[in-house]
């Protein structure tokens, strides 16, 4: 029997007798990562919140209004009876899904846990139900709480009349820890590149309460990105942000990060090499010529794909057309 497998039975050993400490900050089996808002933290490595995303400026203004404002103005929410709403980004892969949702912890200020399917896994029967209640009973405990849970699809994947099929506890078990979260202080968001394996019943309102699409970045928000990647960088003043962004039609965000550290690369090679300093400018001919040599990630068939799933589950989109949106560096 492995270390991993004792390790897991103690824990629910000690969850099951009541031994389960209040202060206890991480427990193992979980593995979730706790992310508090602490001023003294900050100093070491600044928070920077939406200032660190390209574009985005409709998803930041939904979020604004629907987390933010109401966490920031409890008393106000409370006499209209509302509470944030739980939320799933859905769409191509690369496009910042994720990182908004981090982005949003910080923005907001209060504890965030980010779950992967890897830390509620288990080899235990019933061992990953047992895990998702848990990650629900700490979330309530230092309420109010963020809780991301990245690549959703995996952990409430569509369940199958087999009572044999232990995936069915498991969606069952996020069922009821969804049911009304927000009452208790638990705010969920949620990201997943494939909506249409989900089980149906996760999606309705009062578990996951809005579906919102995140889209390949225009030309606008492509632009953002690379002025937000170079501000950064020592690069030569005069860059054509408005032809980078024509050349990378197609890409999306993690693509246009790749091209900035690629080019980002070779200037740090050829300015230890004749230990200049200042360092060698990154030029717009070697930001061009990184483009000429990466290939778009997502491929048209793909997107054409992400396009008809996207007017199956937000039907009410704009025509389904790709919002404005952008990422980081």
């Amino acid at each position: 029997m492995n270390t991993k497998t004792n390790a897991e039975k103690e824990w629910l050993r000690k969850l099951t007798s009541g031994q389960s400490s209040e202060k206890q900050e991480h427990i193992e089996p979980v593995k979730v990562a706790v992310a508090q808002s602490e001023p003294k933290k900050a100093e070491c490595k600044p928070r920077q919140g939406f200032k660190d995303v390209a574009g985005m400026d409709e998803l930041k203004q939904l979020v604004t209004e629907g987390f933010i404002n109401v966490l920031n103005n409890r008393e106000c929410a409370e006499a209209y009876d509302i509470t944030p709403p739980s939320l799933l980004f859905y769409g191509p892969a690369g496009c910042g899904k994720t990182y908004f949702a981090e982005k949003i912890a910080e923005e907001v200020g209060i504890n965030f846990i980010k779950v992967v399917p890897d830390d509620i896994a288990s080899t235990l029967v019933h061992g990953t139900q047992e895990k998702i209640g848990e990650v629900f009973r700490m979330a309530e405990r230092k309420a109010p709480t963020l809780v991301f849970f990245d690549e959703f699809d995996a952990m409430v994947p569509q369940r199958t009349n087999d009572d044999r099929n232990y995936q069915n506890g498991e969606t069952n078990e996020f069922l009821c820890m969804l049911n009304n979260a927000a009452e208790k202080g638990i705010y969920v968001l949620a990201a997943t590149n494939h909506p249409e394996r989900i089980d149906k019943a996760v999606l309705r309102t009062g578990r996951i309460d809005e579906m919102i699409y995140v889209d390949m970045p225009d030309d606008k928000a492509r632009e953002s990105l690379f002025r937000l990647a170079l501000s950064k960088l020592p690069a030569e003043e005069g860059i054509d942000y408005a032809r980078l962004s024509d050349l990378t039609k197609g890409y999306n965000c993690s693509d246009i990060s790749y091209i900035v550290k690629v080019a980002s690369r070779k200037m740090f090679n050829a300015s230890i090499k004749e230990k200049d300093k200042p360092y060698k400018l990154i030029t717009q001919s070697l930001l061009e010529e990184s483009i000429s040599h990466k290939s778009p990630s997502v491929s048209s068939r793909d997107l054409r794909e992400f396009e008809r799933v996207r007017c199956e589950f937000s039907p009410k989109d704009e025509e389904c057309k790709p919002a404005t949106i952008g990422f980081h560096m």
